[in-house]
């Protein structure tokens, strides 16, 4: 496969250029327990990822679709405990509800206000190399609320001229719509694209509509090698696309 063509890179985040955070079914466990719903300790995970889903599914989503938000929307505090207390009721929490709702949300506030994301080794000198050698470089990311402030933190912001960020339903990868926002910021032909990203149900398949070079990081996860359809390009590591883009490399 020729890589000549490309002049643009566009990377996803968790699990890409960060190590991933803690999962989200045990830290949703250890905030219940230490929120005062104890039985939780004794909850298996398939229960807790199921409640999870049906907030996910039955409610956030919808609530996002029906009131027709933009793709930089995120939940306020007030639609946060809404959700929190679906997954009381989901999961036959039994007490006062509100109260629950109130001290498990403010555990994941103080996780998000405190959390930071570690950058995996080598992440920023081969964005710094990519930079140096001329390729535009972008971030596209699944997430609520905007990155900079860790992107800055990690002396990687300066390498980066367009950040997309979004969780709303059609903004969110597989849609291509992140992807293409971050072309046309950076004034890129998308067929002269490449979107690096760490799962192929969400990065490989987003690259692949909006018609850009799919590469699939596959450190974290080597089995999604197995997933990955054909035209995937597929590394180990950042520092390995050296290898692949010799064009303006010197």
């Amino acid at each position: 496969m020729s890589y000549d063509r490309i002049d643009t890179l566009i990377f996803d985040l968790g699990g890409t250029l960060y190590h991933p955070l803690e999962g989200l079914v045990s830290l949703a466990r250890k905030y219940l327990v230490e929120a005062g719903i104890e039985e939780c300790e004794g909850i298996t995970d398939e229960e807790i990822e199921k409640s999870l889903d049906i907030q996910r599914n039955d409610w956030l989503i919808k609530y996002m679709i029906d009131n027709d938000v933009g793709p930089y929307w995120e939940p306020s505090r007030e639609e946060w405990l809404k959700y929190d207390r679906i997954l009381l009721e989901v999961l036959c929490v039994d007490g006062n509800l509100d109260e629950l709702a109130e001290a498990y949300q403010d555990r994941w506030d103080d996780f998000l206000e405190n959390v930071r994301p570690k950058l995996i080794d080598g992440c920023r000198e081969g964005l710094e190399g990519f930079h140096s050698r001329g390729y535009k470089l972008g971030i596209a990311s699944n997430r609520f609320g905007d990155p900079t402030k860790h992107l800055e933190a990690d002396g990687i912001a300066k390498f980066l001229d367009a950040v997309e960020y979004s969780a709303v339903p059609g903004y969110v990868k597989p849609s291509p719509y992140m992807l293409l926002e971050v072309a046309r910021a950076l004034g890129s032909n998308p067929l002269r694209c490449a979107y690096v990203g760490n799962i192929v149900e969400y990065d490989v398949v987003s690259a692949k509509n909006a018609g850009m070079l799919p590469i699939l990081l596959a450190w974290m996860d080597p089995e999604q090698r197995d997933f990955a359809p054909a035209g995937t390009t597929i590394i180990d590591h950042i520092c390995e696309m050296e290898n692949l883009f010799t064009t303006n490399w010197s």
